[in-house]
C-alpha cells in the first residue's frame, strides 16, 4: 500500500505514537509520505523534505498551535488548511496513494482531507484523539452557543462523515462519537488505540546516577510528571500536591514539562521552594527517558471539568518503563478502567479530591511492592495491547481488502 498522512504531531528525530504507527506500517512492506504542519519552520524557508526510519516527509511552515494563547490558537487552526491545501497541489499532485491518514484534533484539518480525498479517490482513515470543540467548551474557551463552537461543530460533522474509517483510543470515546454523531455509520467507529513501538524492557542501573545528578536523595519514592502542562492538564493539583509534601524527604516530584499553564508550577516552586521537588521546562528526549526509568511512579492528572473521555497519551512511556501510575482525572473518562480494572496498572480518584489523591501518593511512597506489581501488571499490558506493530497490522488488514 502507498499511504498518506496528513499530521500536525509529527516528531523530526525523536519518535511518537504516529511515527512509530508510520514505521511499524512501513516494515510491513508499505510505503508512508507525511505531510507535517511543522510550526518550527519559518516560511520564508519553505518547505523541506526529510527522510526519517523510512518514511518520507514533506514539512510545511504553518503557525504554532501548541503552547500558545487561545486566540492565536484559534488563528493557527483557521490559516492551517490553506497553507496545507497549498502544499498538497504543490507537491503531491501528481502521486497516488491508496489510503489517507489523519489525526486529529485539529479539525480544520477537514479542508485538506476532502482535498486529498477528491485528488486521490482513495479512502481516508481519520485517528480520533481527542474531541474537538466540545473539549474546549469543557474548559470554558468558547460558548456552546457562540460562532466559534457552531463553526467548528460543522467542522467536526464534516470530518467524521468524509472518514471511511474514525479510529478511537477507547470503548469511552467510540461510545461518545457514535451517540453525540447520529448522522454518521456507528459501524464505521472502531477501536484503534494509542500505540508505540515496544521494546525489551531492561531495568535501568543508572538511578544513582539520576539522583546524583539532580540532588535527589537514593531512598526517595520520585514521583515523574512528564508531558504538557496546558489547561487541560489541571497543573493545579500537581501544584497543591507539591505544596502539601514539601517537607516530606520520603518523597520527591519530578515534574518535566511546559505549556501555558506551566507558570502554575513554577510559582509554587518560587514561593514555597521545596527540597523535595524539581521542575524542568524542555529536556532533550534521550535525557528525559534516561530520567523515567528511574523515577517510582508516573503521575497523569485531568481537568475535572471534562464531560469528553478524555485519554492520555503520557501513559504509554509510564507502562512502557513499568512505572505504576498514579492517576486524578475527570469521571467521565474511561481511563479509571484501563488503571484500576484492566491493567491494574496503579492508582485512580477523581481529580476533584485531593485529599484523597495526597492519600495515594502516601500509599504508593510507602509501599514498594505494590508498586513493583503494579509497574509489571502495566508493562504486561503495554506489550499485549498497545504495541504498534500489530496496529499496523490491523490498519494494513482494514484497508487492503
Amino acid at each position: 500500500m502507498k499511504i498518506l498522512h496528513i499530521s500536525t504531531s509529527y516528531p523530526k528525530g525523536s519518535g511518537n505514537i504516529y511515527s512509530d504507527l508510520d514505521e511499524s506500517i512501513v516494515s510491513l512492506g508499505n510505503s508512508v509520505e507525511v505531510m507535517f504542519a511543522d510550526p518550527s519552520l519559518h516560511f520564508k524557508d519553505g518547505c523541506q523534505n526529510i527522510i526519517q526510519n523510512g518514511v518520507k516527509i514533506l514539512c510545511v511552515p504553518v503557525f504554532r498551535l501548541q503552547k500558545v494563547r487561545v486566540v492565536k490558537k484559534f488563528l493557527s487552526f483557521i490559516s492551517m488548511p490553506f497553507i496545507l491545501k497549498r502544499a498538497l497541489k504543490k507537491y503531491l499532485s501528481k502521486k497516488s496513494y491508496d489510503l489517507v491518514i489523519f489525526d486529529a484534533p485539529p479539525i480544520t484539518l477537514t479542508p485538506v482531507i476532502n482535498a486529498a480525498k477528491k485528488l486521490f479517490k482513495c479512502p481516508v482513515f481519520l485517528i480520533q484523539k481527542d474531541i474537538f470543540p466540545q473539549n474546549a467548551v469543557d474548559m470554558g474557551m468558547i460558548s456552546k452557543y457562540g460562532l466559534f463552537y457552531r463553526y467548528f461543530r460543522n467542522l467536526e460533522k464534516q470530518m467524521l462523515g468524509l472518514a471511511d474509517k474514525v479510529g478511537c483510543m477507547s470503548q469511552g470515546n467510540i461510545n461518545y462519537i457514535r451517540s453525540n454523531n447520529p448522522q454518521i455509520d456507528a459501524e464505521k467507529v472502531i477501536y484503534f488505540p494509542n500505540a508505540i513501538t515496544v521494546k525489551p524492557f531492561v531495568k535501568s542501573t543508572e538511578r544513582l546516577e539520576i539522583c546524583k545528578k539532580y540532588g535527589i536523595p537514593n531512598d526517595a519514592c520520585i514521583f515523574l510528571y512528564g508531558g504538557n502542562m496546558g489547561i487541560p492538564q489541571y497543573i493545579q493539583l500537581l501544584s497543591e500536591t507539591v505544596r502539601h509534601f514539601k517537607n516530606d524527604p520520603r518523597i520527591y516530584f519530578f515534574c518535566i514539562g511546559s505549556g501555558t499553564e506551566s507558570h502554575i508550577i513554577q510559582n509554587v516552586m518560587a514561593a514555597e521552594k521545596p527540597g523535595n521537588a524539581i521542575y524542568c521546562n524542555n529536556l532533550p528526549r534521550d535525557e528525559y527517558n534516561k530520567i523515567a526509568k528511574n523515577c517510582d511512579v508516573g503521575i497523569v492528572t485531568l481537568d475535572p471539568r471534562y464531560t469528553i473521555p478524555n485519554y492520555p497519551s503520557k501513559v504509554l512511556s509510564y507502562l512502557e518503563y513499568a512505572l505504576p501510575v498514579l492517576a486524578a482525572t475527570d469521571v467521565n473518562t474511561d481511563f479509571r478502567q484501563l488503571v484500576e480494572n484492566e491493567a491494574k496498572c496503579g492508582l485512580w480518584c477523581p481529580s476533584t479530591d485531593k485529599n484523597v489523591f495526597f492519600e495515594a501518593v502516601e500509599k504508593l511512597a510507602q509501599d514498594k511492592q505494590l508498586r513493583e506489581t503494579y509497574g509489571i501488571n502495566g508493562r504486561k499490558y503495554l506489550e499485549n495491547n498497545f504495541d504498534a506493530l500489530f496496529w499496523a497490522k490491523r490498519l494494513c488488514e482494514l484497508f487492503s481488502r
